[in-house]
């Protein structure tokens, strides 16, 4: 009986191993599809200028402290004492502007999540043999999840008036500039991270203003 039992636990072990293989394999065809397109080649030998130009490993000072903190705060952190800002000031129907928010945030990191996958693009400073101001929390990418977050947070909230506007609109743009300065994206990822995060934070709005009534530009 334990015998049979080992073979069974022996046969879903390699079974697993089997599908990992060929989950690897299958990426590794379609990356190298996807990286040998000449469009691809001509964008990455950009991207690999441009990412060289802006990040420096050997920076020291105050600004790069600065970049490294609203990289830092790219996290969630911002973004939470803003919005707890806004309910501290009883802001009308903060709470439903709240769950616009939430919405688009969830929605860009399962999107992200799932196009990093797919894409698997390799982190620039792992590709160039740098070491980044700082580490990133998995090793793909491609898009810029920070940047996709900060841009569908600023609309989702940035469309309540001129003033949020502003405000989100700047520190997500700092956020950005941030992920390539501290090594950790190209300049592409960020760009695709702002078109991306722009698109769903619209896509949030129309569904919020069909289902409750929520102005997808202005406020209640």
């Amino acid at each position: 009986m334990e015998y049979n039992e080992y073979n069974i636990e022996n046969k879903k072990r390699r079974k697993k191993r089997l599908k990992k293989l060929l989950k690897r394999k299958r990426r590794d065809k379609r990356m190298n599809y996807i990286n040998n397109l000449k469009v691809v080649k001509i964008m990455s030998q950009i991207d690999d200028k441009l990412f060289l130009k802006i990040f420096k490993d050997n920076r020291k000072g105050y600004f790069k402290n600065f970049m490294k903190l609203m990289s830092r705060l790219g996290d969630g952190y911002v973004w939470a004492f803003l919005y707890f800002s806004i309910y501290m000031f009883r802001i009308k129907y903060a709470i439903l502007y709240f769950a616009r928010a939430i919405t688009a945030a969830f929605i860009c990191i399962f999107v992200f999540l799932y196009i990093k996958n797919f894409f698997s693009r390799m982190r620039p400073y792992k590709k160039h043999d740098k070491i980044p101001i700082m580490y990133p929390p998995d090793k793909h990418s491609f898009p810029s999840g920070h940047t996709m977050v900060g841009f569908a947070l600023s609309f989702s909230v940035g469309s309540y008036g001129l003033g949020s506007a502003i405000l989100f609109y700047t520190i997500a743009s700092l956020i950005a500039f941030s992920r390539v300065y501290v090594g950790l994206h190209y300049p592409l990822d960020v760009v695709c991270g702002i078109v991306f995060g722009t698109i769903i934070g619209v896509l949030t709005n129309i569904i919020f203003f069909y289902m409750i009534g929520l102005p997808i530009m202005g406020h209640i």
